[in-house]
């Protein structure tokens, strides 16, 4: 992997390379949706920051033109055969730590449904490794995934070695919800925008990664741009989760309240239904029905809601009473 194999980030692929340029330790806050290429494009530039190739080229003193060449600018290899590329794209470089909920359970000895936030213990100890000498490449690399479930006491601490980070330490923060952010955490981060790809690059994204051109069309249609939800999208449960969730699109026009309720869902369960519903509200509106917008933006309301804490349950218990009256009204109104 290598800078110029990301598809369909040409800005943020550049405010990483001006980063690399300047050697500098300022926080880096990739944000944008789900399944997009952030944590790749952290990935890349933490193999950009370690590559032992580079390393060389500078401690062996080489001529001004490879010097260039060795610049943090240069693009690794897509296939570079150094033990560090490999051990970061592997996830074993002792250097390059990835915080998530799941390398919080496995830290904890938890299971991974018992995790719902960030604690502080887990910043504290990342906080103290940061801290500490890099055990084999020039730096430490931090990774936290989805920043915005920090509980207020871990953003906090996290806070503190964003103000003043260590020598060669770089910080990347990952969100698919900025706004849940503490304004002080994204005022002390340099913001690296993702965005979804268009319909072109996704079909260049889901070739490369070896998708048959028969299934492309409808794994579009479910991904809303974001490669990594054509890949979940892509096994067979999804599709059945988003077909359920077309057929209830089509009943809501004589749906009934009651027949809302009787379903206890995660925050994450709640979350995928909402992205499922935007599929055929997307689709209705591409078809020219004048209605879709409202609904379009009255799943994206119960998105914002559910991102604010609101009881996952609820929220799409609300989301669908209120779509079910939108369909009803635009029924009586043909």
């Amino acid at each position: 992997m290598h800078f110029s194999s990301i598809i369909g980030q040409p800005l943020a692929v550049s405010l990483c390379q001006r980063w690399l340029e300047k050697g500098s330790t300022n926080p880096l806050l990739f944000y944008g949706f789900d399944g997009i290429g952030k944590r790749t494009l952290a990935l890349e530039v933490a193999k950009q920051l370690n590559c032992d190739a580079k390393t060389r080229g500078r401690e062996d003193g080489e001529s001004h033109k490879n010097n260039i060449a060795m610049s943090p600018s240069h693009h690794v290899s897509p296939s570079c055969p150094c033990n560090s590329c490999h051990r970061i794209a592997a996830g074993n470089h002792p250097d390059v730590h990835a915080l998530s909920l799941a390398s919080q359970a496995v830290e904890r000895k938890e299971p991974l449904e018992k995790q719902h936030h960030l604690r502080i213990e887990t910043i504290l100890n990342e906080r103290r490794r940061l801290f500490q000498s890099p055990l084999e490449g020039p730096w430490k690399v931090c990774i936290v995934d989805d920043a915005h479930l920090l509980t207020m006491d871990a953003a906090n601490a996290l806070l503190k070695v964003l103000e003043e980070p260590p020598e060669k330490t770089a910080i990347f923060l990952l969100t698919s919800a900025k706004d849940r952010l503490l304004g002080t955490i994204q005022s002390r981060c340099q913001p690296v925008r993702c965005r979804s790809l268009n319909d072109e690059e996704m079909h260049r994204c889901l070739t490369s990664l070896t998708i048959p051109e028969e299934n492309q069309t409808r794994l579009l249609e479910m991904a809303l741009g974001s490669p990594g939800k054509a890949l979940q999208a892509h096994r067979e449960d999804d599709i059945h989760a988003i077909t359920e969730a077309e057929h209830l699109w089509e009943k809501l026009s004589h749906l009934t309240p009651a027949a809302c309720f009787g379903q206890k869902l995660t925050r994450a369960q709640a979350e995928e239904k909402l992205a499922h519903l935007l599929i055929p509200a997307r689709r209705a509106l591409h078809a020219g029905n004048t209605k879709a917008p409202q609904a379009i933006q009255t799943i994206l309301r119960a998105q914002a809601r559910l991102r604010s804490n609101v009881q996952p349950t609820l929220a799409y218990e609300d989301l669908v009473i209120q779509l079910a009256s939108l369909r009803q009204r635009e029924a009586r109104s043909e």
